[in-house]
């Protein structure tokens, strides 16, 4: 099969969708494809560590758009078809089925893929990664009141993995070789928030622990033998969260240049006139932030793969936001919003036991980005400070009696 399409985009996810809809939004006549490595239309992941892992009835949570809406879109999805190879010369993709596709422009949206542990064999029926929507049909049937549950990781997909495991009265110990939680991305009063947050849900959180050697349990299940301490975690099975790989492969053998993710301008472009990048694949520009970074979230699924694709198709769009992500735990809404790694400075607005946000301020005295649970006004409004001067008094902002209205002028 060898066809023509005059934006071609490889990687059926979020981003991969994304790009294709502003793509098209610019370019009512042209012909767009996406070709992907699973058999699903193109969905969102962020849905899969919390509704899906609660409901397999909340799959749909995670498609926005129906194969009737894509033929409606004139979007042609080829699920399952993974590109193999990309001659940027004769610009031309090529696939493991065999078929070679011509490309005017191309996307890529190749995404990312979990960071595994080397695990013995017989260990697989009792071992769960949590990326696809596959992953999540496979592990969501055995969070069942009474299972025995380990997270390997104390990051969000860790934590939401544990928080959903307790909604099914699982018995879940997570086990991070940090001394706490969420230690790359948050200060230390945060990490305690979350780490009083699990443990009053009756999770046992194991930090500061190197695992030894996983195997076979006596009986059933799976045995984590930890360094230090003679009493090893037994769990009928174990979910492993600790981070993950871009895909860069196809971008590296098209030889573009690459760096922990495929290096990108503000508009998505590669250093190829004809090839973009999109998603969380992509290291780009990020506001208020020297050099190109790259980051896992929601918002650059969607929007900086929005501006790829607006690009692509010919009406240049700027994407260098400010930092966005969120992650929902417990019954409790965590926000963060800006740079916060490594501030000197840190104000707290509500009380520590509820509502409440911690803002991150600079040696100049900026805000800068702040992490807020169930105080999502809080965001909001720093928004909108972020987007003038930065300028916010850290004694009235610690004052919850002082509106925002007056804290902003």
């Amino acid at each position: 099969m060898n066809q023509q399409f005059d934006i071609l985009i490889i990687g059926g996810g979020q981003a991969g969708r994304c790009a294709a809809q502003a793509a098209r939004a610019v370019r009512p006549d042209a012909r767009i494809a996406i070709l992907g490595d699973e058999m699903h239309l193109p969905y969102d992941r962020p849905p899969l560590s919390k509704d899906v892992l609660h409901d397999l009835a909340n799959s749909a949570a995670c498609e926005k758009l129906s194969a009737a809406q894509f033929t409606d879109e004139r979007i042609e999805v080829r699920p399952g078809e993974r590109a193999t190879a990309v001659d940027k010369t004769a610009r031309v993709v090529d696939t493991a089925a065999g078929h070679r596709y011509r490309y005017g422009q191309l996307i890529l949206a190749t995404g990312s893929r979990v960071r595994r542990l080397p695990l013995p064999r017989e260990l697989d029926d009792d071992v769960f990664y949590l990326r696809t929507r596959d992953d999540a049909h496979r592990l969501q049937p055995r969070l069942r009141a009474g299972a025995n549950v380990a997270v390997i990781g104390g990051g969000f997909i860790g934590l939401e993995v544990a928080a959903a495991a307790r909604h099914h009265g699982c018995t879940v110990t997570v086990i991070d070789l940090a001394d706490r939680l969420l230690a790359r991305v948050f200060p230390d009063a945060a990490s305690r928030r979350v780490l009083a947050m699990h443990r009053a849900a009756g999770v046992d959180v194991r930090l500061g622990a190197r695992i030894a050697r996983i195997e076979q349990g006596p009986q059933v299940g799976v045995r984590i033998a930890l360094q230090d301490t003679a009493h090893p975690v037994h769990a009928d099975l174990i979910v492993i969260g600790i981070g993950v790989i871009p895909n860069t492969e196809l971008a590296q053998q098209a030889g573009l240049a690459v760096d922990d993710g495929i290096l990108v301008d503000a508009y998505g472009r590669t250093d190829d006139p004809y090839i973009f990048a999109a998603g969380e694949v992509t290291r780009h520009p990020v506001e208020g932030r020297s050099g190109l970074h790259r980051i896992e979230s929601w918002q650059v699924a969607e929007l900086q793969a929005r501006a790829a694709g607006a690009t692509a198709a010919g009406e240049p769009r700027r994407y260098d936001d400010v930092p966005w992500f969120w992650s929902d735990q417990l019954g409790v809404n965590i926000q963060m919003l800006g740079h916060i790694p490594d501030a000197p400075v840190w104000v707290m607005r509500g009380t520590a036991d509820g509502a409440h946000s911690l803002f991150a301020f600079d040696a100049d005295g900026r805000v800068t980005g702040a992490i807020a649970f169930d105080a999502g006004r809080d965001i909001s409004a720093l928004r909108r400070v972020l987007a003038k001067n930065g300028r916010l008094d850290p004694i009235a902002l610690a004052d919850p009696k002082v509106s925002w209205r007056e804290l902003m002028g």
